[in-house]
C-alpha cells in the first residue's frame, strides 16, 4: 500500500490533480482485499473504509452518501429498487478534483457489486426465478448502466418512466365521463393514461406516485404477474415478452363534489367512497384533495394492477376472502419513498397502528376462520366494517412479512386462488401447513413491538401515529423517538417505560393523544406532558399520578378526553379537573375520589358525555 505520510511529505513534488489521484488510490487500494468466501460482506466494508476516508479527507457530504447508501435489510419491511437512469450523486464539471475521485472510487465499488449481484441472479434464475427478477433490479440500483440486466428485464433510457409526464390538452370528448375536448388533460406515463378535468399539475402528482407504486407491486409480486419460465429464457438471451404490458386508465375528478356528482348523474346515488377501482369499466376514480389523498391513489391502483395484470379469470365470486384483496391493496398503502429506494410494510405503517390498536388495545379480533368465510357483500355491509378492515391490514402484514416472511408464498397463491375463482374459505389454512387458531395467536404475537424495532427505524422516516401498546419497550427503545416532532398519537399502554421517557415524548410537539395506562410514570411526568400544545387526549390510567401530578392540568382548555382510572387522585383534584372546561370524556373510577366529589365534578363541566 501507498504511504499516506510520504504522500504528504511529497506534496510539492506532486500537480495537484495528481496528488488526489495517488491519495485516492492509497485509500481505496485495500478495499479488495478481502476474502471471496465473504463476498456479500465484503461490499459493506468496502463502503465503510471509503466513508472513513472521506472523514479523513473533510468530505462530509460524500461520507454521508458512502455511509447510508448501503440499505439495511429488515425482518418486517420489503425493500425495492425503482429503476433510475441517472445517477444523483454525481459531482458537478466544476466541483472539486478530490469529490470527484471519491465519485470514482464510489462508483468502482457499486459496478462491482452490481456484477457480483448478476452472477447471483444467473445461479439461481432456475431455482429462484422471482427473487432473480429482484436481485435484477439491485443490479441496476448499482449501475444502472449494466447491459445484461436492462435487457433482460427490457428497461431502456426511453421506455422507463422518467417522473417527467406531459399533459396534453384532450382533443377529442372523453368516452366514459363525456367530458369535451380541450376541457381536460390526459397525462401519459410509460403505464398509465390519467385523465383529469382539474389542473394537469394534480395528474402529474398521481402520475409519478403510481408509477413508484407500479415498480414496488411488480418487484414484491413477482409470482403473481411474471411467467418465470420466459424469465429463466431471457437470462439466456431469449426476447419473449415477460408479461402482455397493458395501459392502464384512471379518471381524477378536480373535487370530492364533482366526484359524488358524477355517479349521482350516472347512478342516481352517491357512492359511499373516497376513490374506486371498477373492474367492469377498467378504470379507477379519484379525486384531487387537500392534502392528496395517496393512500387511497394507491389502495386503487393496487386492486387496478393485481385485476388487470395477474390470471385471467374474471368476475370474482366475492364468496370468501374477500378480506385478502382489501388487506394487500391496505399494505401496498405503507410505500415510502426513500430516493434511491422504496420500502412496503414495517411495524411503523400507518394502517398498522390501527390493527394493533384494535387488537391489542381494544382485543377486538373475529377469528380469521369467520373472517375467511366472508364475501364482499357480507364485508362491506358488517357493522364492525371500519374494525374489520384494520384487522385485514394487519393480517396481510402479518403474511407479507412476518417471521421473514415464512406465509408469504401461502398468502401470494391464496391471493392467484382467489383471483382464479379456486379458492374456498379453508384455502389458507391448507396453504399454510397450520390451522387457523395457530394462525391467530401468531398474528397476536406478531403485533407485538421490541425496543430492537424501534432501533430500525430507517433516517429520515416520519411517523404521524404510533401504537406500541403491550410491547416490549423500555425507555431505552422509546429514546429513538426522540424528535419525532410529527407524531400526533401516540399508544404505550402497558409499555415498561417511566419518568426517564419524558424528554422524549417532550421532543413529539405535535402529539395530540397519547396512552400511559400501565406504564411506571409519575408525577415528575407532568410539567412535559401539560405543556404540549396540541394535548387533547390523555390516558393516565394505572399509573402512579397523584393530586400533584393532575395540578399541572389546572386551566387546561385543549383537553377534551381524560382517563384517571385506578390512579391515587383524591378529592385534593376536583377543584383542578372543574378548570377543564372542555372536557368531554373523564374516568375517575377506582380512585381515591369519593362518588360524591366525582359527581360534582362531572356537573362542573358543562361538555361532559355522563
Amino acid at each position: 500500500m501507498i504511504c499516506l505520510h510520504r504522500l504528504v511529505m511529497l506534496l510539492p513534488m506532486f500537480r495537484r490533480p495528481l496528488f488526489f489521484t495517488l491519495l485516492f488510490l492509497a485509500a481505496t487500494s485495500s478495499l479488495h482485499a478481502f476474502e471471496a468466501s465473504d463476498e456479500a460482506g465484503v461490499f459493506q466494508q468496502q463502503l465503510a473504509q471509503l466513508a472513513s476516508k472521506c472523514k479523513e479527507l473533510n468530505l462530509p457530504e460524500q461520507q454521508a452518501i458512502t455511509q447510508q447508501w448501503l440499505v439495511t435489510v429488515r425482518d418486517d419491511q420489503r425493500v425495492v429498487y425503482p429503476f433510475q437512469n441517472i445517477d444523483h450523486y454525481k459531482p458537478a464539471a466544476n466541483a472539486s478534483q478530490l469529490k470527484k475521485f471519491w465519485y470514482e472510487s464510489f462508483m468502482t465499488l457499486r459496478r462491482n457489486e452490481a456484477e457480483r449481484l448478476f452472477q447471483q441472479a444467473i445461479k439461481i434464475v432456475e431455482s429462484q426465478p422471482a427473487e432473480a427478477y429482484r436481485i435484477l433490479h439491485r443490479v441496476l440500483h448499482e449501475n444502472h448502466r449494466h447491459v445484461q440486466a436492462r435487457k433482460i428485464l427490457n428497461y431502456s433510457d426511453s421506455s422507463v418512466f422518467l417522473l417527467q409526464p406531459k399533459p396534453v390538452l384532450a382533443k377529442e370528448t372523453h368516452p366514459f365521463t363525456h367530458w369535451k375536448k380541450g376541457a381536460y388533460y390526459r397525462i401519459s406515463t410509460t403505464h398509465f393514461d390519467i385523465y383529469t378535468d382539474s389542473q394537469p399539475a394534480a395528474g402529474v402528482k398521481i402520475a409519478r406516485q403510481i408509477e413508484k407504486l407500479y415498480s414496488a407491486w411488480q418487484q414484491i409480486f413477482v409470482e403473481f404477474w411474471c411467467d418465470t419460465n420466459i424469465l429463466a429464457e431471457r437470462f439466456k438471451g431469449s426476447n419473449r415478452p415477460l408479461y402482455q404490458r397493458k395501459r392502464h386508465q384512471i379518471i381524477l375528478f378536480s373535487s370530492a363534489e364533482d366526484y359524488q356528482a358524477f355517479f349521482m348523474r350516472r347512478k342516481g346515488t352517491k357512492v359511499a367512497s373516497v376513490g374506486f377501482y371498477s373492474d367492469q369499466y377498467k378504470y379507477a376514480f379519484l379525486y384531487v384533495s387537500e392534502p392528496p389523498k395517496v393512500g387511497t391513489w394507491l389502495h386503487e391502483v393496487t386492486h387496478q394492477l393485481f385485476y388487470e395484470l395477474g390470471p385471467q379469470s374474471r368476475d370474482i365470486a366475492s364468496d370468501q376472502n374477500i378480506w385478502a384483496l382489501e388487506g394487500v391493496a391496505m399494505y401496498m398503502e405503507s410505500l415510502r419513498d426513500y430516493q434511491h429506494f422504496m420500502t412496503v410494510g414495517g411495524f411503523e405503517s400507518f394502517r398498522l397502528q390501527f390493527a394493533r390498536y384494535r387488537n391489542l388495545v381494544n382485543r377486538f379480533y373475529l377469528p380469521l376462520e369467520q373472517l375467511a368465510s366472508l364475501g364482499r357483500h357480507e364485508l362491506t355491509t358488517h357493522q364492525e366494517i371500519q374494525r374489520l378492515y384494520s384487522q385485514s391490514t394487519g393480517l396481510a402484514h402479518f403474511f407479507m412479512d412476518s417471521n421473514r416472511g415464512q406465509y408469504r408464498s401461502a398468502f401470494f397463491q391464496l391471493l392467484n386462488k382467489i383471483y382464479t375463482n379456486t379458492d374456498t374459505p379453508g384455502t389458507l389454512r391448507q396453504l399454510s401447513g397450520q390451522s387457523f387458531e395457530q394462525l391467530d395467536e401468531s398474528y397476536s404475537q406478531f403485533l407485538k413491538v421490541t425496543d430492537k424495532q424501534l432501533s430500525d427505524i430507517r433516517p429520515g422516516t416520519e411517523l404521524t401515529a404510533l401504537c406500541l401498546a403491550h410491547g416490549s419497550i423500555t425507555d431505552k427503545g422509546l429514546a429513538h423517538l426522540k424528535g419525532q416532532a410529527s407524531i400526533n398519537w401516540i399508544d404505550l399502554t402497558h409499555c415498561n417505560i417511566s419518568d426517564a421517557s419524558t424528554a422524549t415524548l417532550a421532543s413529539m410537539t405535535d402529539l395530540n393523544q397519547i396512552s400511559l395506562e400501565g406504564s411506571r410514570v409519575t408525577d415528575a411526568i407532568m410539567p412535559s406532558l401539560a405543556n404540549l400544545p396540541d394535548l387533547a387526549e390523555l390516558d393516565l390510567s394505572q399509573t402512579g399520578i397523584t393530586d400533584a401530578g393532575v395540578l399541572h392540568l389546572q386551566g387546561h382548555t385543549d383537553l377534551t378526553v381524560l382517563w384517571l382510572t385506578g390512579t391515587k387522585v383524591t378529592n385534593e383534584s376536583a377543584r383542578v379537573l372543574s378548570t377543564l372546561a372542555n372536557l368531554q370524556i373523564l374516568d375517575l373510577s377506582n380512585t381515591q375520589m369519593t362518588e360524591s366529589t366525582i359527581q360534582q365534578v362531572f356537573d362542573s363541566l358543562p361538555k361532559l358525555d355522563q
